[in-house]
């Protein structure tokens, strides 16, 4: 009998999709019958569509793998509807960061995105929330959610406009002051790192593991204008590691609270919170991916 995959196609996402969906989906449909499997495909329409889909599905067929066509943030939406199922998720990264598939070692071009889509194998990876709100990569506060929030507006995604926004953002952006665990602290960004990075291999935590069931948390503090080229070029090379102004620790949960509500990102997505509240937490061996 022939295996069954489902595909969330997010016709938004990165630059490759946004073009030509209709092309990906026929590749979908091509590659999935020579390898002798069946392939249901749906477009999503809008934030939160993806998960809908899933939740909507997901019991209608054994599906071998139900696989998000797109960038973090349509990863994000299929994997929140498989946290604690047995239906693996399958990845073919087309957006614009990337970053659990790159983390994992996933191909980033649809033909080998596919090929290891048939020939990998299904791994368990922890997840976490953020008030309650999945994220597999990072979450956090400070600079991070502040570009994410301007990167989001944009008219073209991609790591050019991602550095563009935060080269104007870093000249006017002001630290913020958190309690973090009952400690105040004031901080340029406050990161915590499920995977090792954000996406685009920008590591913020390149010794994050998804697989230890513990968050890597990276607290970045104030720090002079000209320390900022130093930083980009480690975050960028994975070698970001603890300095006077960064500094890690390893930890299930977390309890932030801040002075007014605070603008976050999970997985890229920027969200504006409306409590001053932030508790988060890993989810051990909680996802399961075709890796």
């Amino acid at each position: 009998m022939a295996d069954s995959y489902l595909f969330i196609i997010n016709p938004s996402s990165g630059t490759s999709i946004g073009q030509h969906p209709e092309k990906i989906s026929t590749a979908i449909e091509d590659f999935v019958k020579i390898k002798g499997g069946k392939a249901q495909i749906f477009f999503t329409e809008g934030r939160g569509h993806a998960t809908t889909l899933v939740r909507e599905n997901i019991d209608k067929e054994k599906w071998k793998a139900i696989v998000a066509v797109g960038g973090d943030g349509t990863v994000n939406e299929v994997a929140k509807a498989l946290v604690n199922r047995s239906t693996p998720l399958g990845i073919l990264a087309l957006g614009s960061g990337n970053g659990l598939a790159r983390h994992l070692g996933l191909p980033l071009t649809l033909d080998a995105a596919l090929e290891r889509l048939f020939s990998g194998s299904v791994n368990t990876i922890d997840s976490a929330e953020l008030n309650g709100i999945p994220f597999f990569c990072t979450a956090g506060m400070g600079f991070d959610a502040y570009v994410g929030d301007l990167f989001s507006k944009e008219n073209s995604r991609g790591l050019a406009t991602y550095l563009s926004v935060s080269l104007k953002s870093y000249w006017n952006y002001k630290p913020q002051s958190y309690k973090l665990n009952g400690k105040k602290i004031e901080v340029f960004s406050l990161s915590f790192a499920n995977a090792g990075q954000y996406g685009n291999n920008a590591w913020v935590a390149p010794q994050a593991s998804l697989f230890d069931g513990q968050l890597d948390i990276c607290t970045i503090i104030p720090f002079p204008k000209w320390y900022g080229s130093n930083l980009t070029y480690r975050l960028f090379t994975k070698q970001l590691k603890p300095s006077k102004y960064i500094s890690y620790q390893l930890a299930q949960d977390a309890l932030v609270e801040a002075d007014e509500p605070p603008m976050i990102h999970y997985d890229g997505e920027p969200l504006q919170l409306d409590t001053t509240k932030i508790e988060v937490k890993i989810k051990p061996k909680s996802l399961r991916v075709i890796v």
